[in-house]
């Protein structure tokens, strides 16, 4: 996908982008919380863990929203890398148009048959 994203496209992106992102929200906070809640630890190994999983958590926000701009170049991008982390739902990927649609769908099945590694990491 060469080009920017058309108008229905862009407007389906630009309200999913904050759902997108509170879900990741949550999901870090489910587990940190499972580590604070952990009383298989001990207390101050609670409070390592925890501190641990945030600081990689806002790593992790950083690379799924931080680096992209919300912008209608970047937009097919950062939507397949919301479809890689499962941020975003099946039902509202199938709001996109065929044409985006077909397209991620490309691109993730590329990524299963390779195996290719998220770039981020390490």
């Amino acid at each position: 996908m060469g080009s920017a994203m058309n108008e229905l496209d862009w407007k389906l992106y630009s309200a999913l982008r904050p759902v997108a992102h509170e879900r990741m929200c949550i999901r870090i906070m489910e587990e940190v919380e499972r580590t604070v809640l952990d009383k298989s630890l001990a207390p101050y190994e609670r409070i390592e863990a925890s501190e641990e999983r945030l600081k990689a958590g806002q790593q992790e926000l950083y690379w799924a929203f931080g680096v992209f701009s919300h912008s209608r170049s970047e937009a097919p991008a950062h939507l397949l890398g919301l479809c890689t982390h499962e941020l975003i739902t099946s039902e509202e990927l199938a709001g996109f148009s065929e044409e985006t649609r077909a397209w991620i769908e490309e691109c993730l099945a590329h990524r299963e048959i390779h195996g290719i590694e998220d770039l981020e990491a390490e």
